[in-house]
């Protein structure tokens, strides 16, 4: 208990020296118009030389480093100075929603109900499968602390290497301690990954873990629609490991996958999947029958954003509805309302195999 205390008083002094920090060189910023609007921008990373371009003028990265959170600056323009921006650090739903895409990312509000879901705690271990823009992984990774560490695997190589850059310049690097990058697919890192955990588990396993699953599991006899998953985790389950507190599933046929995944979840923990598709979850449900997973829930997540904010009331009727102007309100769902994302299936896993 005394060491978990000491754990969060740390994570919470270094989030405070951070915030309170002045911008420096390859620090990436929240740039907001001080207007109605409030239109935000994310700029950087931050060098002496660069520069960003508004529609009022040039803002040199010079200008804002040395500055502290909150300053607010001009661009620059021939004739001077024109505009006013307030300069802040992004916070992780901004800097998920503003940064550059390489995938549709996990949006802020799915990647919370998904930490929630997973009943994730300081120095949990939790395997992701399908990194993409990385977005969910830094959500994970703030939640299991930099005693725990996230699995996170991702087929394409290009996406991945753009999604470490994007951990990397985000808030210093401070999440990348918590992270453990695996290229290739799931079926073909997994033991990689779970002898990296437990080295007793090489022999057990029955390979060495540069050769991945080549001498027990074939990477093909995964990659099928038409595997039998039944037999699969039936005669592998004698491998099972509980190294795992919670898993991610983000691709389109996480049944294919869960055999070789699930055997390494800790009894009565949780996995989550992420399905845009009804027609997916339908069949992931039909294939849990087959094995120890119950379907405990299928969430669709609605955020709905409310315009709440004074208003000047135009040509009052009388005198005592004139008086009552500065207490006008305008209560309003905003006109960009969210659409839909995805099914969030959560399963938890309800006896050994």
């Amino acid at each position: 208990m005394r060491a978990q205390t000491i754990e969060l008083a740390r994570q919470v002094s270094t989030r405070s020296l951070f915030t309170q920090a002045a911008f420096a060189e390859g620090d990436m910023v929240l740039l907001r118009e001080s207007s109605k609007t409030g239109k935000s921008t994310l700029i950087g990373p931050l060098t002496p030389e660069g520069q960003y371009g508004t529609t009022k003028g040039i803002i040199p990265h010079a200008s804002i480093i040395g500055k502290l959170p909150r300053t607010r600056i001009k661009a620059e323009t021939k004739l001077g100075y024109n505009g006013q921006y307030i300069v802040q650090f992004p916070t992780l739903a901004d800097y998920v929603l503003l940064c550059t895409r390489q995938r549709t990312p996990i949006y802020p509000k799915d990647a919370s109900a998904i930490v929630s879901m997973l009943d994730i705690s300081n120095g949990d271990r939790i395997l992701e499968a399908g990194t993409g823009n990385a977005g969910l992984t830094m959500y994970l990774a703030r939640a299991v602390g930099q005693s725990g560490k996230v699995f996170t695997v991702e087929r394409n190589k290009h996406i991945l290497l753009h999604a470490q850059k994007l951990v990397a310049q985000f808030q210093r690097g401070s999440l990348l301690p918590s992270i453990l990058f695996y290229h290739g697919d799931l079926s073909n890192v997994i033991n990689e990954i779970a002898c990296s955990i437990d080295t007793s588990l090489t022999s057990k396993l029955g390979l060495t873990i540069s050769e991945g699953l080549t001498t027990s599991i074939g990477p093909n006899e995964l990659a099928s629609e038409n595997t039998n998953s039944e037999d699969l985790w039936k005669q592998y389950g004698n491998l099972i490991a509980p190294l795992f507190d919670g898993i991610v599933l983000d691709m389109p046929m996480p049944w294919i996958q869960l055999p070789r995944a699930f055997v390494f979840l800790k009894l009565d923990r949780f996995i989550v999947c992420y399905l845009p598709n009804i027609s997916q979850v339908m069949q992931l449900v039909r294939a849990c029958l087959r094995w120890p997973l119950i379907v405990e829930d299928v969430v669709e997540v609605d955020w709905r954003s409310w315009d709440v904010k004074t208003a000047a009331v135009r040509n009052p009727e009388n005198a005592a509805q004139a008086n009552e102007i500065n207490d006008a309100m305008v209560c309003r769902p905003t006109h960009s309302p969210m659409p839909h994302t995805a099914f969030l299936v959560k399963l938890r896993k309800c006896g050994s195999t």
